[in-house]
This record gives structure tokens, sequence and C-alpha cells, in this order.
């Protein structure tokens, strides 16, 4: 089967979080801060998915982010994919059953993610303190927020694949 019914399941779940993310963004448009939450929208795919599958949902949630975002066309779809491979190349040593390593390793990727976006602003940007303010102040809101994002993302992935009677485990890893 070219597509597991579990990467749809994962791509609605990633457009939830987004749709959310955006939400909170609009009621933080009159502060400086706003949230930036791509971090766990690649961890449970990566950790659960064959490749074929895998692919398909994260580059499906890319172009989604890529639509939704005011950034450079095809940034966020590559990063996602640059931050899904790296985790499903070392995906052998998580523990996708619990959320410690899922939520450890969606921090990781939401600073890989904020760093990107810092770094596709362009040179001109990088002399400006208030550019660097801005994103210490994104960092460090999406962080605190992550932490409470995280694990409630993860559980509610994993709710939607009992309530639609759907495998719970990760894919076997072929032994080398």
């Amino acid at each position: 089967m070219l597509l597991d019914p579990r990467a749809i399941v994962f791509f609605c779940a990633n457009a939830l979080l987004l749709f959310l993310m955006l939400l909170v963004n609009s009621a933080l448009a009159a502060s400086p801060v706003y949230l930036l939450l791509l971090g766990p929208m690649v961890v449970l795919p990566a950790l659960y998915l064959r490749h074929q599958s895998y692919f398909i949902c994260t580059l499906f949630s890319g172009l989604w982010v890529d639509a939704a975002l005011p950034v450079p066309f095809g940034l966020c779809t590559s990063g996602l994919l640059l931050c899904g491979a790296f985790v499903f190349m070392t995906r052998s040593r998580f523990r996708a059953e619990h959320n410690y390593h899922p939520i450890l390793i969606a921090h990781g990727l939401n600073f890989f993610m904020i760093g990107l976006l810092s770094l596709a602003a362009g040179f001109p940007e990088w002399s400006s303190v208030a550019f660097w303010i801005q994103v210490a102040t994104t960092s460090l809101a999406s962080h605190g927020a992550l932490l409470v994002v995280a694990p409630w993302f993860f559980n509610f992935e994993r709710m939607l694949f009992m309530l639609f009677h759907l495998e719970n485990e990760p894919e076997e890893l072929p032994l080398l």
C-alpha cells in the first residue's frame, strides 16, 4: 500500500495544530510575541510510518504550512522534510510509545525551524538588535507553549488512532 491510513490522520492533526497556532497568533497580534509550533508536526509521522507514507504526509503538511505562513514558498516544506529525514534516520534510538522522547525531539526541531526562518529573513535583518529580540521572544514563547502543546498533540494523535481503529504501534524497523 502506497499510503498508510495513519498518514491521513497525521496530516489532519497537523492541519488542526497549524490552525490553532494561527488562531492564537491572531489573538496575539497586538503584542510583539507570536508562536511557532512546527516541531511536533514531524515527530510522530517520522517515528511511526514507513518512508513513503512519512514523506507524503510531511510533504503535504509542509506545503500547507508554506501556504499559511508569510515565508518564502518551499522553505517550511524543505525544512520539515529535512527535520523528518533526520528523525526518520535515527528513529531506532527513540521510543515513540511514551511522550518523553517525542517532546525532546519536538523542541529540537522547533528550534531548528525558528533558526531556519531567522536565516531566511536575510542579511540586512541580522544586524538589527530588534530582530534578535523578536527571535528570542518568539523562541521563548514557542518553547514555553510547546511544553503544554506537545504532550497534548501527541496524545491527541494516538487517541485518533484508537478512535479510527488504526494500529497504535510504530512500524517495525528492518534488521540490518
